[in-house]
């Protein structure tokens, strides 16, 4: 166990540790609190001796790696060296990396703002929903970020709310490629063992990883911002797995631009060769006028926000803008200027190939599209006659019941019975002669109840007459 880590003990919750002796680490860091810790590791608030004055507090994540082997390690290191060249104003900066004992040491930015699922979850207690606006705006800020990473082929691998911090109001990508640096090639234990809210379905069935996975969980982001829930809740890991890999693509709720939630479901596709990638979604005309829009408020908050700290963030987010406009024309010029005529004859038919392959892209889409209609159409088509033919079946059977059930009624029922029903229907119409039970050559000819009473009147009476004289 590193001595910072037993004088943590003295130290409960977030109370500064100013009042014992200074611990110092690799030289130049003082252990300031404990700020918590996590699955991976502990994560201490420290401060950085060498560092500019107001850049002393750093964030140091001390992670056990008892268990790699000195290869592994040594990995971890470089490619931890690698995250520590990444300089963007969306993305934490990584300081420095040491080993020391059996821990692997990390420093990085401090964000002081807490992560973006301490947030998401401190509105939703209270009831509140973040502005449409800073939803934007945050979005952005995570695709500028996730654009300037896949631009120099890196993967984040574990993008959640968890790992989005908050500097200023302003997020910033943060913990990316440690799981994997720590895990090595165990992607099955990291899936089985995290949460699964953010994972693609093809890293779920182990089918790779790869930009378009941290597409689809940027997609869960925007969607927990905007609904303050996982776009793919359950009650339990396989419930989840099965929404995620089979499930219908979530849709944001009528308050939000239809443009916005168009966006989000594309990014949602379950297809990956069909997401769109981080500048394609720069470029859609939505994303590109709230980016004008983005860079107009920065402007005018560095010209008169007092807090020079604001001003700094909201500087480096417009510069990381601008560069991002030019960056591709800029670097067309410096490199074709230092090509040699082979080099150049070779980028033409690369940028050749690459458009190639850009129009059968599309042309794959949209078979795959067309496809996918051609077949709903004919599920619906089949659905619909299938429908007719069970009604007509159903009609044809009821027919024949009923055909069957009519003998058989006049079988079980006694004369008396028949007798009303017979008397019962001279009623109902009784200018209609009845023959039932008759045969046809004796018509019974219809009979005015009134001239059936007299008649019977008439016979009484005379056989009371006969009575009295016989």
């Amino acid at each position: 166990m590193l001595k910072f880590q037993e004088a943590a003990k003295c130290v409960s919750g977030s109370t500064a540790i100013s009042t014992y002796p200074k611990t110092l680490i690799a030289r130049r860091y003082v252990l300031q609190q404990k700020l918590g810790s996590g699955s991976f590791g502990t994560v201490y608030l420290v401060s950085d001796k060498k560092a500019k004055r107001g850049e002393e507090l750093k964030v140091l994540k001390e992670i056990s790696v008892g268990e790699l082997n000195p290869n592994e390690t040594l990995q971890a290191n470089l490619e931890a060296q690698l995250l520590s060249k990444l300089d963007h104003p969306a993305i934490v900066k990584f300081h420095a990396s040491f080993v020391e004992q059996d821990n692997f040491c990390i420093i990085t930015e401090y964000c002081e703002g807490r992560d973006l699922d301490d947030k998401i979850q401190e509105y939703k207690q209270a009831g509140k929903i973040f502005p449409e606006n800073q939803i934007i705006d945050w979005f952005i800020q995570l695709l500028l970020g996730v654009d300037y990473m896949h631009e120099r082929r890196i993967l984040h691998r574990d993008l959640k709310s968890k790992n989005i911090f908050l500097k200023n109001n302003l997020l910033k990508i943060g913990d990316f490629g440690v799981s994997r640096l720590l895990m090595g090639s165990c992607d099955l234990a990291t899936t089985l063992t995290g949460t699964p809210h953010y994972m693609s379905p093809e890293a779920l069935k182990h089918q790779g990883y790869d930009t378009k996975s941290d597409i689809w969980s940027l997609a869960c982001i925007l969607y927990e911002m905007c609904c303050m829930n996982h776009a793919f809740a359950g009650s339990n890991f396989l419930s989840i797995v099965l929404k995620i890999v089979e499930g219908d693509t979530p849709s944001l709720p009528e308050r939000y631009p239809k443009e916005l939630n168009a966006i989000m479901e594309s990014m949602l596709n379950k297809n990956p060769s069909l997401r769109p990638s981080a500048i394609e979604i720069l470029k859609i005309p939505y994303i590109d006028e709230q980016l004008q829009n983005l860079m107009c408020r920065y402007s005018e908050m560095t010209l008169e926000d007092k807090n020079l700290d604001c001003q700094k963030e909201a500087a480096h987010i417009i510069n990381a803008m601008q560069k991002r406009i030019h960056l591709q024309t800029l670097r067309a010029l410096s490199e074709v200027q230092k090509m040699t005529p082979r080099e150049r004859m070779r980028l033409r038919k690369l940028q050749a190939t690459d458009e190639k392959a850009r129009k059968l892209k599309k042309i794959v889409e949209e078979k795959y599209e067309e496809n996918s209609k051609r077949m709903q159409e004919l599920r619906s088509r089949n659905f619909q006659q299938l429908s007719v033919d069970v009604l007509h079946e159903k009609t044809h059977l009821k027919g024949m019941e009923e055909k069957e059930e009519q003998p058989e009624r006049r079988l079980s029922c006694s004369p008396q019975d028949e007798d009303e029903e017979r008397w019962q229907g001279r009623e109902e119409e009784s200018d209609e002669p009845t023959l039932e039970n008759l045969p046809e050559s004796q018509p019974v000819p219809s009979m005015d109840l009134r001239k059936l009473e007299s008649i019977v009147e008439d016979a009484t009476s005379d056989l009371g007459y006969h009575a009295t004289h016989s």
